[in-house]
């Protein structure tokens, strides 16, 4: 049996689709108070830890709803946003970067409730990490990167951590206004960079990603890396 957390600002509006997720064979706990604790870190990770899912519901706002995931994604949770809007990619890929698994129809048939909730679920993996001790002075210029990654990475690093426009980093990668290509690309180089980045020993989120803003590296990641003055 899944065990879902469901948050709203209005529990009525969610009457219908809380007894399809009953009817799925779920457990359902619907919540609006829950949202401000989350928000404040009041809730106990314990209580967490009972649930498999959270859906957020389109009565929360997308700007809390980024911010929820952000508190939440640090957890074994598949985090789900229930709404009717149409996504562009660039929009799903920031999304994804920030934490969110999936979207669910605001009106779904059944059938298709079940089986995305079913697909979602089997990508919950329960892991047990092993605290790493940071790599001291990681000098930029003798990583792995490719000459893109390494370009992002020192832009990133130049403004500290400070958050970058996703306008102002289109300019100083490729010298050309924001496009949804090179918006694209952008999404694409971050995850990669991170991925590599994780390779060489660097832990925490490395790059943050900071909704409807840019991204900026995180204080521990600018700790660990070292770039030489020419």
């Amino acid at each position: 049996m899944t065990r879902i957390l469901l948050l709203t600002k209005n529990i009525d509006n969610e009457d219908n689709f809380e007894k399809q997720l009953r009817q799925l064979g779920n457990e359902v706990f619907t919540s609006i108070s829950l949202i401000e604790w989350i928000l404040s870190d009041r809730v106990p990770d314990s209580f967490l830890s009972m649930y498999h899912q959270v859906i957020f519901s389109e009565t929360i706002d997308t700007k809390l709803v980024a911010a929820l995931v952000s508190t939440l994604k640090r957890h074994a949770l598949i985090l789900l946003r229930k709404t009717d809007e149409q996504l562009n990619e660039t929009q799903t890929l920031e999304w994804q970067e920030l934490g969110l698994t999936d979207w669910i129809k605001c009106c779904p048939t059944l059938e298709t409730l079940r089986d995305q909730l079913t697909c979602d679920q089997t990508g919950l993996v329960t892991t047990e990490v092993s605290p790493v001790h940071p790599k001291k002075n990681l000098t930029i210029s003798s990583l792995p990167l490719s000459a893109s990654e390494e370009r992002l990475l020192t832009i990133l690093y130049q403004h500290q951590t400070d958050v970058t426009s996703r306008e102002n980093l289109c300019r100083e990668m490729w010298g050309k206004q924001k496009t949804n290509s090179t918006m694209s690309q952008l999404s694409t180089l971050v995850s990669k960079l991170k991925q590599k980045l994780e390779e060489v020993g660097l832990n925490g989120e490395i790059i943050e990603t900071s909704w409807g803003q840019g991204y900026r590296l995180s204080e521990q990641a600018y700790q660990q890396l070292y770039m030489k003055e020419h």
